[in-house]
């Protein structure tokens, strides 16, 4: 816990209530919490003292039984990626519910033991070289649910030769028949050199 506020600090705030300062504004101007300023303010309406709890203040001891202590470190040393969640579900299975700490104090007990999560493993995925000679690596690839001028819908699939980058086979689905095509009106013809798609001459495989 936090240290303790002075007993200076606890009078002001005391006398600046009584003199109908609401809690937010006294907290504001005194730079401090809104729920510390409720808290004192609470703590002389039922007890009518300003005298802190110094026992609980700073506390560095352990508070809770030592066989839960030493079993939630166990469990840490043994399975360091095990977050404080997981480790205090093993605890309640083995221990009463009151003897079990919460999660922030199971974090406290780690950090103090040299016991902080480790960083993440990160494996160096390996790269991936394109093929680098014809026929060493062929590549398929297909395209879905093409839309055509008709309305219809067909897809795509093909086989490519990745050094090269040449097509080796062409399917269309649902099956049809490839025309030789030729430039849409409006549109160029093709380059010099270039042929549309068409039946290949002969069988590259």
């Amino acid at each position: 816990m936090p240290a303790a506020l002075p007993f200076e600090v606890r009078a002001e705030i005391v006398r600046r209530r009584e003199r109908r300062e609401s809690l937010r504004s006294i907290s504001q101007e005194m730079g401090l919490a809104y729920d510390t300023v409720r808290q004192i303010w609470h703590h002389w309406q039922t007890r009518g003292t300003l005298t802190p709890n110094y026992a609980a203040c700073r506390h560095p001891g352990i508070r809770k039984p030592v066989a839960v202590y030493e079993a939630a470190l166990a469990l840490r040393r043994q399975h360091p990626r095990w977050g404080a969640v997981v480790i205090r579900l093993y605890l309640l299975d083995e221990f009463e519910a009151d003897a079990v700490p919460g999660e922030r104090t199971l974090q406290t007990w780690f950090r103090r033991a040299s016991l902080s999560r480790c960083p993440p493993v990160r494996r160096r995925q390996a790269g991936v070289r394109r093929g680098q000679a014809v026929h060493d690596v062929w590549a398929v690839d297909a395209k879905a649910h093409l839309h055509l001028e008709d309305g219809s819908e067909a897809s795509w699939l093909t086989i490519s030769e990745e050094a090269s980058g040449a097509i080796l086979d062409s399917q269309v689905f649902p099956p049809r028949d490839l025309g030789a095509g030729g430039p849409e009106p409006g549109q160029a013809a093709p380059a010099d050199g270039l042929r549309t798609v068409g039946t290949p001459a002969h069988d590259p495989l």
